[in-house]
């Protein structure tokens, strides 16, 4: 994958170190796969390019913690989940994009897996971590998410003040990011609740 003059650990070292070339190495290496995902995804030339620039941005701007991980390819795809979950929040307000965006990381995601399955296994992993919560927390949240509810709806529906909502909804999301399985894909949890 890449030429014979350097590896990846190599340039992430050189990167860290401020070298610009080897910088540039990498970003030709990686710049066409991301611009690629990333273009399934929002359908848009120039969001995903703003996007790609963005990530390189990002590594170029904490390169001192590159040396750090140890698996590049894994760290790059867990910054470009991030940002098709950034897209999706945008795009929460259009149901049809959602879906096309949804089948989109499916088949990029896991392409061989039945789509039922996993959906059914994503939910039921979900779910379970999200029976834990106190029963006001994960009323405002599913009143959030499966209503599609305001949090000024939600407010009022539950006699609530609305900060005390917002509080709730991104104490519960905090609480699910924090006890999902390790193997649970945490992109998967948020296209799920964005979508479901």
């Amino acid at each position: 994958m890449l030429a014979a003059e350097y590896t990846i650990r190599e340039l992430l070292l050189r990167i860290a170190e401020g070298d610009e070339n080897a910088f540039s190495k990498l970003f030709g290496l990686y710049r066409d796969r991301l611009y690629s995902y990333l273009l399934k995804i929002t359908k848009s030339r120039s969001i995903a390019e703003e996007a790609t620039l963005d990530i390189f941005m990002k590594i170029w701007n904490g390169r001192a913690l590159v040396p750090e991980i140890r698996n590049f390819d894994a760290f790059l795809f867990r910054i470009l989940q991030n940002c098709a979950i950034d897209y999706l929040r945008k795009a929460k307000r259009d149901r049809l994009q959602q879906l096309e965006i949804w089948e989109d990381l499916e088949n990029l995601v896991a392409p061989q897996a039945d789509e039922r399955v996993l959906h059914a296994e994503i939910e039921g992993t979900i779910r379970k971590v999200i029976d834990r919560l106190s029963p006001q927390r994960r009323q405002a949240f599913y009143l959030s998410r499966e209503e599609n509810l305001s949090y000024d709806q939600i407010a009022q529906k539950m006699n609530l003040s609305r900060n005390t909502v917002r509080n709730h909804v991104s104490a519960a999301l905090d609480f699910i990011r924090g006890n999902l399985d390790n193997g649970m894909n945490i992109g998967s949890f948020f296209l799920f609740w964005m979508i479901s």
